[in-house]
């Protein structure tokens, strides 16, 4: 005996497919949307490296400048002394390739070896008779560069030290 067997497509059909591809569609989704997000991560990462980069070049050029006016033009101690007294940099870096996007502040402070402040006029702080500790000056030049705007910004401070007898 045989048993004929009626095909009811319908009957038949229980939905294997469909959970499948939804799950499918979901995972692949979310797959899509983990590396669109890396992407975005990485790519502001490296922007913001090359800020923070641009902005330490940028604080060591300021200091470099200072020291430069420091000590370039000075002949002596005294005078050395005022003009860190009175030294206030600020450099734009407007025609530096590189260094378009960023600007620097420099500020110098002076201290006698005893740990007081500088006073270039008083003239006896340099004389060979000099109170014990005021025979030597020492330079304390804080630059400050700030590169970029916005979220894509970075501010770094180098100071850098110096002493004279």
């Amino acid at each position: 005996m045989y048993l004929e067997r009626k095909f009811y497509p319908y009957r038949e059909q229980r939905g294997f497919l469909l959970p499948l591809a939804i799950f499918i569609i979901v995972v692949m989704g979310a797959l899509a949307l983990t590396i669109s997000r890396t992407s975005m991560q990485t790519q502001t990462s490296s922007i913001q490296e090359l800020i923070n980069v641009q902005a330490f070049y940028a604080a060591e050029s300021g200091a470099q400048r200072g020291m430069q006016a420091l000590f370039l033009a000075n002949a002596n101690r005294q005078t050395t002394d005022n003009t860190c007294t009175n030294l206030a940099i600020n450099h734009n870096f407007a025609g530096v390739n590189g260094l378009q996007a960023c600007v620097a502040q420099v500020a110098c402070q002076c201290l006698y070896r005893n740990g007081s402040a500088c006073n270039a006029s008083n003239g006896a702080n340099y004389l060979a008779t000099a109170a014990v500790g005021v025979t030597a000056s020492t330079y304390t030049l804080t630059s400050t560069a700030t590169c970029g705007t916005g979220e894509y910004s970075s501010v770094r401070t180098i100071q850098v030290g110096a002493f004279l007898e």
